[in-house]
């Protein structure tokens, strides 16, 4: 396992991290005696970044962790989100980020996870209007001053202005941290957020790197159909977009010694200057090939650039219907 280091926190993060989204039965049920040997694999594949949320399982993506490892945990790097209010059970699954609520929501992942303070502390989603508050980077400065986390990010949700978040994101000093979606199929706005994000010295954490499946070919267009999770809430028109376009990337996604799976994490390793790929693994074999793509070296340069074209004379094709 490679090591690179998170921006300017210090912290030195494997470039293949665990998504523990993908244990907690929201990506596909998982035993938790399962979700546990994932967890516990992981580490001894030289993972030493797991990132989750409060919302996961409301908890239990956290409390496994501290279950999985006990006092373990603490020598990991744990990177959580807080902005959902998970403990108003009666008003439906709503986004908060008053002082008040994040405070108190992130004492409870400082329990639940037995860390405090937690590693990277991100605000989970926040739209464009709260990004613009003063009040925001204000707490964020509370939550290190109050010993709640060691640094503080931005997790960048499902908005259609991720760009103009990202960018007034990056502008504030106090966020140490920015995540985003990024893979072959979604190249943009990931590509300039990363490049902005990496000039203010922010550490950067890239998620869904196998859009959904395409990439990692765990997936076929039929295969969508028949999804009880998220991934089924994709576009149909950007999906049939997605595999027309994946047809065309799959000369330079395959071969080299390597899977498809492992070549997207390269590709994203090997186009942005990115901290860690944070890969979804719901089976240890899973996991396995994804770790093992740190070992395989960046991806042949002009199978990057040839990608980077592909995906930009689609998108001009398309006149970015479906891409935000």
């Amino acid at each position: 396992m490679i090591y690179r280091r998170l921006g300017k926190t210090g912290i030195e993060v494997s470039e293949i991290s665990l998504g523990v989204y993908s244990v907690t039965g929201m990506y596909g049920d998982v035993a938790p005696e399962k979700a546990m040997k994932i967890l516990r694999l992981a580490r001894d594949l030289g993972i030493n970044l797991f990132d989750t949320a409060d919302v996961y399982g409301r908890g239990y993506g956290e409390e496994i962790l501290r279950k999985t490892f006990g006092d373990d945990v603490r020598e990991m790097v744990i990177a959580t989100k807080v902005g959902y209010d998970i403990y108003t059970q009666d008003k439906g699954l709503q986004r908060r980020y008053d002082p008040r609520y994040i405070m108190y929501a992130a004492k409870k992942s400082c329990e639940r996870i037995g860390k405090r303070p937690i590693d990277i502390l991100q605000i989970h989603n926040p739209p464009l209007e709260t990004l613009r508050s003063p009040q925001l980077y204000r707490l964020l400065r509370d939550l290190v001053d109050r010993g709640l986390a060691e640094h503080v990010g931005i997790a960048l949700g499902p908005e259609k202005h991720v760009l103009s978040e990202a960018l007034e994101a990056i502008e504030h000093g106090e966020v140490e941290a920015i995540q985003f979606i990024y893979n072959a199929l979604e190249q943009r706005p990931g590509r300039e957020i990363a490049m902005r994000a990496s000039e203010k010295g922010l550490g950067i954490l890239v998620r869904v790197p196998h859009a959904g499946g395409i990439l990692s070919e765990r997936i076929d267009r039929k295969g969508f159909e028949k999804l009880g999770d998220h991934r089924s809430l994709r576009d149909r028109d950007w999906l049939e977009w997605a595999f027309n376009l994946y047809d065309s990337m799959k000369p330079y996604l395959k071969g080299y010694s390597a899977t498809p799976g492992q070549n997207s994490i390269r590709f994203i390793l090997s186009s942005i200057p990115v901290s860690s790929v944070v890969v979804i693994a719901t089976s240890e074999d899973e996991l396995r090939e994804y770790a093992e793509a740190s070992d395989k070296g960046p991806l042949d340069p002009v199978a990057v650039r040839r990608i980077i074209e592909l995906y930009e004379e689609a998108e001009t094709r398309w006149a970015g219907k479906w891409l935000s």
